[in-house]
């Protein structure tokens, strides 16, 4: 049966009206499409329908068989896809172009750990780093109402639940230009970890910091340029870094391929470390002169600038001298300028901030050796109990050098082996001035306040029949090594996220290491081995199996000892799962 005009009439009436309601052809265009197909394919044997406008305005549209019908559907369709590509609309089944230029990525990492500390440790660590990071400490004991530093604990055991969440975004803004942003959890600002420990806050939420926000420029091939908060650009390990730390500053890199056997890298940057605070001393300004100055004479204005920065250069090579065995080679210097801590020009016993309070570290860990920064004049009327509020700067200046070797072997997809050695020495380090001279009436005269030797036993200057304690000798040092062998099928899980493993991937690692106490700064030091940071010989027995695609579970045992100083053993183990997308 004939389907009647009438119907024919509707639908394409709706064909049209719709395509025009919608923009993607106007009214002239359609009548245009129509008059032509009519024009090319009307069957003969049928008149067709005179078609126009009403005059309430309703639109008329004549009788369109199929061929003509399919005709307008193919060059609409053409139309449209000239008009998407030009105008960057999205294709069925496909995104729109500026999404394929964004990716996002991210991991997250439970982890459980338990310390285990050893009955003989010392109990006598002063607490440096919440002093420093908080109020003066008062060092003087002869004090009214005096009260002790806090101290770390080193004789109980401990255990806590750990989450580590972090999702970031790269973006190709153009063929040379790209920028990559990342936010991760974190119980506080530290540098060198981002893991959040569940229950901290009974049961409250977790902040989230901004753990990465950089551009990278690639002017040239092989040569990036990165600006802002990034990732380790050097060939190093956790003996210099911890593989969470961000570098802030300017870094560039560049790698020279001169075959296939032999290629040269390279990285040159600066990082500020510290900046000064805008208002730093401004609560000690200078006074009207009649406003009591010559009164309180230790007041005084805003104090210079204590900015700290680091730079650094590393060159290295990479070689192949047989199939399937990979050799990497650099050599690294490390400057930080600034860092090491000043003595104040004197200070009043009473004044908020003395001049170089700045220079103490705005963050650290533990092992640096270190000293007391304030120059303080104590109260003419009660010299002996006039409180001494103090902070401490680091005692040593760093001007670190590293040696850094890796040597691949990979018969085969499923099994490899790895075998890194690394070294630093610090060459800014003066063993006389931390160590000083010594006396039977005063002692050691250096200015190392830790890091220092059983105290021994001396006769009393002040009376011959009796004898008193003095502290012994510095033992601090500037030198660290460490060895560390990797077997398995995933040799690269860095810290970072840029890995990738198949289900039944797994590896086994075993290593040494003895860091001196100021062969590096230890505020950006390996955070999980001892206490964190330097001062501390020992190995640790790790290993992962990929349960899934790109989800590890691992587990990692980390003995370690102090080296100078009084006895302190700490044992830690992790238990971790990771999955990264």
């Amino acid at each position: 049966m004939a389907t009647p005009a009438f119907a024919q009439q509707v639908d394409s009436n709706k064909l049209l009206e719709i395509m025009v309601a919608k923009g993607l052809v106007t009214r002239a265009e359609a009548d245009a499409m129509i008059g032509e197909a009519s024009s090319r394919s009307a069957p003969q044997a049928q008149a067709p329908i005179q078609g126009g406008v009403a005059a309430d305005g309703t639109q008329t549209i004549p009788y369109v068989p199929q061929v003509v019908r399919d005709q307008i559907t193919e060059q609409v369709k053409s139309q449209l896809a000239s008009q998407a590509q030009a105008e960057g609309w999205s294709k069925p089944g496909e995104t729109p172009e500026w999404t394929r230029r964004i990716t996002l990525y991210g991991d997250v990492r439970a982890r459980f750990e338990p310390r285990f500390f050893d009955k003989g440790n010392a109990d006598i660590f002063p607490n440096y780093s919440a002093i420093n990071s908080g109020s003066a400490q008062n060092i003087n004991d002869k004090t009214a109402g005096y009260v002790p530093p806090a101290f770390l604990n080193t004789l109980e055991n401990r255990q806590r639940t750990q989450l580590r969440a972090r999702l970031g975004l790269r973006a190709q803004v153009s063929d040379w230009i790209s920028a990559n942003v990342r936010i991760a959890t974190g119980n506080d600002r530290s540098p060198v970890s981002t893991n959040q420990t569940l229950g901290a806050f009974g049961g409250g939420g977790y902040e989230v910091w901004l753990d990465r926000a950089s551009i990278r420029l690639t002017p040239v091939k092989d040569v990036n340029i990165d600006l802002g908060r990034f990732g380790n650009p050097f060939f190093t390990t956790d003996l210099l870094f911890d593989p969470d730390m961000g570098f802030d500053g300017i870094a560039v890199t560049g790698r020279k391929s001169v075959n296939d056997r032999i290629a040269f890298f390279g990285t040159a940057g600066a990082f500020p470390v510290f900046n000064t605070d805008l208002n730093f001393g401004s609560r000690n300004a200078p006074s009207a002169p009649d406003s009591g100055a010559d009164t309180y004479p230790g007041i005084r204005g805003p104090y210079k600038s204590q900015d700290r920065y680091l730079f650094a250069a590393q060159a290295g090579v990479e070689f192949k001298p047989v199939d399937k065995v990979t050799a990497r080679l650099a050599g690294a210097y490390f400057h930080y300028d600034n860092i090491q801590g000043k003595l104040s020009a004197p200070c009043q016993y009473y004044e908020v901030v003395c001049s170089t309070d700045a220079t103490r570290p705005a963050f650290q860990q533990f092992g640096n050796t270190l000293f007391p920064i304030r120059n303080v004049i104590p109260d003419p009327l009660d010299p002996v109990g006039s409180p001494e509020n103090q902070y401490f700067g680091l005692a040593s200046k760093f001007r670190v050098l590293n040696v850094h070797a890796a040597v691949d072997f990979e018969p085969s997809s499923k099994f490899g082996m790895r075998l890194e050695g690394d070294f630093v020495k610090n060459l800014g380090w003066d063993r006389n001035l931390l160590r000083g001279t010594y006396t039977q009436t005063g002692g050691w005269s250096g200015r190392a306040i830790n890091n220092l030797g059983s105290a021994i036993r001396v006769p009393d200057p002040k009376d011959s029949t009796k004898t008193i304690l003095q502290p012994g000798g510095y033992e601090g040092g500037n030198t660290g090594w460490q060895a560390r062998l990797t077997v398995g099928s995933a040799l690269s899980l860095s810290a970072d996220g840029d890995w990738t493993v198949k289900r039944g991937g797994w590896n086994l690692i075993l290593a040494y290491r003895r860091l001196e106490s100021d062969a590096v700064v230890d505020a950006f030091a390996d955070s999980d081995f001892g206490l964190g940071g330097t001062n501390v010989k020992g190995w640790y027995l790790g290993g992962n199996y990929a349960i899934g695609r790109n989800t590890m579970l691992g587990a990692r045992w980390v003995s370690s000892d102090e080296i100078a100083g009084p006895p302190l053993s700490v044992d830690r183990l992790f238990l971790d799962l990771v999955t990264r997308f």
